[in-house]
């Protein structure tokens, strides 16, 4: 419902515009009136309507000079001005100070139910504005007026929904995977259908690429909000497992009435997903469910035998037999339902383990194996992601190991004959036993710029030998051929590269060529 003001100086015109407003819309009542602008301007000291209808010629105080003195205090709040034929100059001026609309007295109902209709859109889309501002900074732990608190949710509840998206829970500061997962708009359209009248959802991004949140303000209580939010989550983990195709953890806050509770909850639940997401599994975890749960013993999994026969196969080269016995682990700790941070502590203790002399950068297993948790959802898609790796640094190839200048050499030539597709950076590292941020290292010791620099430099350098070779070549036919899939992108690199677009450099070539 939002609150009109009708200023007129004729109380019979009050009233005739108070009925037709409140016949024509259920959405707009009249809860302020005056005779002129003096006496309007003493009565919004006490109160703020949504919305101003006010004529132009009154006395004591006209309407231009209302909403002069109004716009002073308030710049949001609209103004529909009445007004004579005679006094359209008047409207016409008034509109220079940002009055909404004007309507021609005698009124016109027609004209009233249009100006009505446009007001609520706007009024709503204010009001979605704010609400979505104090949201975001009660997620944000940011202190709320208490009139905040009191227009959101009074008589209301609010339960927080947080979803994450893959494999080990991500925290915001740390490197995530991109993960394509529907957008806010989508995810709140998409719920939207299983919302009761007078329910909302409002969804968020979070504090890393693979976390949701969602805010489900409602008028239930007790165990219908409970009953509720449960589809809601199930509903929300289905939309963002249909798009991501990996698993989706869900936790379920408990009922809060106040906006300023928000930023608790959400501590609250992102560390229930950080304790009790079991790895390689899609579930919900209700925050006030947690301690029936039972806990997980990780280091009973990991026998010190276990881990000597490991040690025996690497020395003795037996790799099909390490590898095997590998598998049987995570076999192991995937029967054993394991939450994901006991999981990432087991690995990386057996990993440390098996000797921390073979790594080529011991202080950079811990992150390799984030990184492949992160990246990956099923414990088949981690031990799959982080074989290439162990297999470089455990186990002799045919040859000697190489150098680092020239394993340099030796990718340097995979790069040049595969510079047409997308490179994929941590695999290209693992294939050679070594970690990404390393060999990035080593690229800028041997070719003087980071790795992911010298792979856009060699695709620029092949899209001028296409250009020589085909001037007829257009520059996005380039930048497919060499896996961009934005032009925009690709011409801008090439003007990084070369000083000047695709297009340019073309023309150079014709001019050096006639």
């Amino acid at each position: 419902m939002y609150r009109v003001m009708v200023i007129e100086d004729e109380p019979p015109l009050i009233r005739d515009i108070q009925y037709e407003i409140e016949r024509i819309s259920s959405f707009f009542k009249v809860t302020m009136t005056a005779i002129n602008g003096a006496e309007a301007l003493k009565k919004l000291e006490t109160e703020t309507p949504d919305v101003i209808f006010t004529d132009i010629r009154m006395p004591v105080m006209d309407g231009l000079q209302l909403i002069k003195e109004v716009r002073k205090r308030d710049a949001d709040i609209p103004f529909v001005i009445l007004s004579g034929y005679r006094d359209f100059g008047y409207a016409q001026e008034a509109l220079k100070f940002h009055a909404y609309d004007y309507l021609l007295k005698p009124v016109s109902p027609d004209d009233l139910q249009e100006v009505l209709h446009k007001l609520r859109s706007k009024l709503d889309g204010t009001k979605e504005e704010k609400v979505r501002s104090a949201l975001a900074s009660a997620l944000h732990g940011e202190m709320l007026e208490n009139e905040v608190d009191e227009l959101f949710l009074k008589g209301r509840t609010a339960v927080l929904l947080v979803a994450h998206c893959g494999g080990m829970f991500a925290e915001a500061s740390g490197t995530t995977p991109s993960m394509a997962l529907p957008t806010n708009s989508e995810i709140e359209i998409r719920l939207a259908n299983m919302l009761g009248p007078g329910n909302k959802i409002h969804a968020f991004n979070g504090s890393a690429p693979t976390e949701k949140i969602a805010i489900f303000v409602c008028d239930d209580e007790g165990a219908q909000v409970t009953e509720d939010s449960a589809e809601l989550a199930l509903a929300l983990q289905n939309s963002l497992s249909a798009q991501s195709r990996t698993t989706i953890n869900v936790a379920i806050g408990e009922p809060i009435a106040r906006l300023r509770d928000i930023g608790a909850s959400l501590f609250s639940l992102r560390k229930l997903l950080r304790q009790r997401s079991e790895f390689g599994v899609s579930k919900m975890i209700r925050e006030h469910s947690t301690s029936q749960e039972e806990p997980s013993y990780p280091v009973a999994i990991l026998s010190d035998a276990r881990i000597d026969s490991l040690r025996t196969m690497i020395q003795l080269q037996q790799k099909s037999l390490f590898k095997a016995e590998m598998s049987s682990l995570f076999e192991t700790w995937q029967s054993s339902r394991l939450h994901a941070v006991d999981f990432a502590a087991l690995l990386k203790r057996t990993i440390h383990a098996l000797g921390d002399a073979h790594w080529p950068q011991s202080s950079e297993i811990d992150s390799v194996i984030d990184e492949a948790m992160k990246s990956r959802s099923s414990y088949d898609a981690v031990r799959d992601e982080l074989w290439p790796w162990l297999e470089g640094a455990l186990f002799e190839n045919e040859s000697p190991r190489n150098s680092p200048e020239s394993v340099v050499d030796l990718l340097d030539d995979h790069l040049r004959a595969n510079c047409h597709s997308n490179i994929d950076i941590k695999r290209l590292a693992l294939s050679v036993g070594l970690t990404a941020p390393y060999l990035s290292k080593l690229f800028k010791l041997y070719r003087g710029m980071p790795l992911i620099e010298y792979v856009s430099y060699l695709k620029i350098e092949k899209a001028k030998q296409l250009i020589r070779s085909d001037p007829n070549l257009l520059a996005k036919e380039i930048g497919d051929l060499l896996g961009f899939a934005d032009p925009f992108y690709f011409s801008r690199l090439f003007k990084k590269f070369e000083g000047c677009s695709p297009s340019d450099y073309r023309k150079r070539l014709e001019v050096r060529n006639k």
